[in-house]
């Protein structure tokens, strides 16, 4: 019954109503309901500003069963993808994101990633075990891509955004493109107190990339 009323309103009314969902959320909400919102689903327009959110909840500790339902639903012809999550070291293995783009997104131009990296309640950083400079590889290099790193305040953003020309790639070594020149900033005012967590926000940076800016 409630699916048979909605039906009533337009095409337009639908978008409009569609603009204050996320990707993942219009995925849940309107799939495998009846055609017309899978067609709605298919809409170029969706597709193209579509963005999948993948913050922790507590009650959903196994994120990657969303994210593979996700991928699967929003078809090949996805252009633009921006992905924001925490909390699970799993989610910065670059060669994950590599597999995920070319068998579900072979048609994606824009990738923006964010992981906000933050210490548990015992005041620790989830152990990254695996490979260093995971995004500094071809592939990353071959859709021209940078690798950011922001230390803000307590937190660290590990970014991957679409290549942008820098007041330093003038100097830098030629040799040094797109996603290898892994680039550091820092948004707090350094002070004594200051000092000792940012040589531990460091460390910890090290842990995962190499540093070139």
């Amino acid at each position: 019954q409630s699916i048979s009323s909605i039906e009533h309103l337009s095409n337009e009314i639908f978008y409009e109503i569609f603009n204050y969902f996320d990707g993942s959320e219009l995925v849940k909400t309107f799939s495998n309901l009846n055609f017309r919102f899978e067609q709605f689903l298919h809409s170029l327009s969706l597709l193209i500003k579509t963005h999948f959110y993948l913050f922790y909840y507590e009650e959903m500790m196994n994120t990657d069963n969303e994210l593979e339902m996700f991928s699967t639903k929003l078809w090949s012809n996805l252009k633009i993808l921006s992905i924001h999550c925490s909390q699970n070291i799993i989610f910065l293995d670059a060669h994950r994101w590599e597999k995920l783009i070319l068998h579900c997104y072979p048609q994606l131009e824009k990738f923006y990633f964010t992981f906000y990296d933050r210490i548990n309640n015992n005041n620790q950083y989830e152990i990254y075990s695996r490979q260093i400079n995971q995004f500094s590889s071809l592939f990353w290099i071959e859709r021209k891509c940078q690798f950011f790193i922001k230390i803000d305040n307590i937190n660290i953003k590990y970014m991957i955004y679409p290549y942008k020309k820098t007041w330093y790639d003038d100097f830098q070594d030629k040799n040094i493109v797109y996603s290898t020149a892994t680039t550091l900033m820092l948004t707090n005012s350094l002070t004594f107190s200051y000092d000792a967590i940012l040589f531990e926000k460091i460390n910890r940076i090290l842990t995962i990339t190499q540093i070139y800016h």
